[in-house]
């Protein structure tokens, strides 16, 4: 089973509220990178949009190519993901493209499920998992 993150899965990885978070959350990230994690292109866009202002842009894309290097694969929006996230924000007007964008590689089969704790997805009606 393959699972796409979230945005928030990095962001917390990044910036754990907790030492039992971060704990948590390392352990998650580790067991889905074994399970060839997906980082759609857009939640590259919002980590350096998010993360970089508070650690800088090359602080920020450092944290993401070692995850790359580790086994994190990126993957490009396509045509098929664009056409089925807009198909999910015509029912859900006020949910975030980005998620909307992200969801659409489960709806597509890509992924199992969407490595989160947003409820934005279940909305959706896609799986999610979270520590």
């Amino acid at each position: 089973m393959t699972g796409v993150a979230d945005t928030r899965l990095l962001l917390t990885l990044e910036f754990p509220p907790t030492e039992e978070t971060k704990t948590k959350i390392v352990a998650l990230v580790e067991r889905e990178i074994a399970r060839h994690l997906l980082a759609p292109s857009i939640i590259l866009t919002e980590f350096i949009k998010i993360a970089g202002a508070r650690i800088g842009e090359d602080a920020a894309r450092t944290r993401i190519r070692l995850l790359r290097d580790r086994g994190m694969r990126t993957v490009a929006l396509g045509e098929e993901e664009a056409l089925i996230a807009g198909g999910l924000l015509l029912s859900h007007r006020n949910v975030p493209i980005s998620d909307a964008l992200i969801a659409s590689f489960v709806k597509t089969g890509v992924a199992d499920y969407v490595v989160t704790d947003d409820p934005h997805f279940k909305a959706f009606g896609v799986k999610t998992k979270w520590f």
